[in-house]
């Protein structure tokens, strides 16, 4: 529902149409980008509804028409092909065509280079575009709400319109976004922790700063994930590009750390709303833990747990504390959480085996900060 008092300004709808959207897909997932594209690109108005997967168009002229009649949504969205199949990467092509190139640029990756490299990939070419103000990242499968850019302006300009601010558009099935504003949970990286778990938390409590205006309300976070993150495209001459090592998770936490070390700061909107149309690998219900399922396949696995690590041991003084917190952690939330997880354990020693070797190579790789990337190479790439 869009609030009546969010009708944009003159200067909110420049602000708006100076944003580029960059939304990176992969596999067969053109279903869903579509309705993440017409989302950004004007939400509920008549542009895009006419789009068929099955029946392309080339009328480029009547779309653009009718997307320069609303203005609630981006000036221009930036889509990833993050090395789909043929069949996949047409349809793609005959989405862009469908917007037009005024509206939509098609970037094409020959091969899967994870989302730390697709997001690289699109913010970059977001960035290069003289007409882009700011930056607003989206999986492909974020749809915003019809106002939710609308709520990210106006914030941003009751904020004093500064480009040190970023925002960032709430999404319910986050977790770790739940958290901070039910709980006050902070988002943040606590010393010496692993993977969050500190037994040191409840003396390492901080405050969450909060900013509320005009019946709007923000919380203060230390980092952020990317879908939803929206930041002014200079902050990459301040802290470089997002590092692709990262391959897969953690390499937007990485990149929002930068910002806030250097005195930048993040704020969730909670006005600015993101449906998640495809629910999170991680919120399955399972008596086993994520990473020991190993139906999952391996590599969400080993570069969740690599990654986190890696940004982790930048905050660990105490090797003794660290240690502690990763036996307890593996103990208590992995391995033994429940009577059920300890049975199959004992009913599948191979598996298990298997699955505890590649997360001890995480937990090293990741303490040492070493990018092996091998996991996720094909055969063909591996040869070449």
């Amino acid at each position: 529902m869009t609030h009546p008092f969010l009708t944009p300004t003159a200067d909110e709808s420049v602000v708006m149409a100076q944003t580029c959207a960059v939304i990176v897909t992969y596999g067969n997932r053109v279903s869903l980008l579509a309705q993440v594209v017409k989302g950004v690109l004007g939400g509920n108005s008549a542009e895009g509804a006419c789009f068929s997967l099955n029946q392309p168009t080339d009328n480029e002229s009547e779309s653009a028409g009718q997307l320069n009649s609303s203005r609630r949504g981006v000036g221009h969205v930036v889509v990833v092909d993050n090395g789909t199949e043929p069949s996949v990467a047409q349809k793609l092509i005959d989405l862009q065509r469908h917007y037009g190139d005024k509206h939509f640029t098609l970037v094409r990756l020959p091969h899967n280079t994870g989302s730390a490299g697709g997001f690289r990939a699109g913010i970059v070419a977001a960035a290069a575009r003289a007409d882009t103000g700011h930056i607003w990242v989206l999986d492909d499968d974020n749809k915003p709400e019809s106002d939710a850019l609308s709520v990210l302006a106006r914030v941003w300009r009751l904020m004093g319109a500064r480009n040190d601010v970023s925002l960032v558009s709430y999404r319910a099935d986050k977790r770790t976004y739940r958290n901070l504003v039910e709980r006050n949970k902070p988002n943040d990286i606590k010393p010496n922790s692993f993977f969050g778990f500190s037994v040191q938390s409840p003396w390492q409590k901080h405050a969450v700063p909060v900013w509320q205006k005009s019946g709007l309300v923000c919380r203060g976070m230390a980092m952020a994930g990317y879908g939803g993150l929206w930041f002014h495209k200079n902050w990459l001459s301040l802290i470089g590009e997002p590092d692709e090592r990262y391959y897969l998770y953690f390499d937007d936490y990485d990149f929002t750390l930068r910002m806030t070390q250097l005195q930048g700061e993040i704020w969730l909107s909670q006005k600015s709303l993101l449906q998640d149309l495809e629910p999170s690998w991680t919120t399955e219900k399972s008596f086993l833990h994520h990473w020991l399922q190993t139906d999952k396949g391996p590599i969400r696995t080993y570069f969740s747990l690599r990654n986190r690590l890696i940004l982790e041991q930048k905050t660990t003084t105490s090797k003794v504390l660290h240690t502690l917190n990763m036996v307890l952690f593996l103990l208590v939330k992995v391995a033994c959480p429940n009577l059920q997880s300890i049975c199959y354990h004992l009913r599948h020693p191979a598996k298990m085996y298997a699955r505890w070797k590649l997360i001890f190579k995480a937990i090293h790789d990741g303490n040492n900060s070493v990018f092996d990337n091998s996991l996720a190479e094909t055969p063909s790439r591996r040869k070449s």
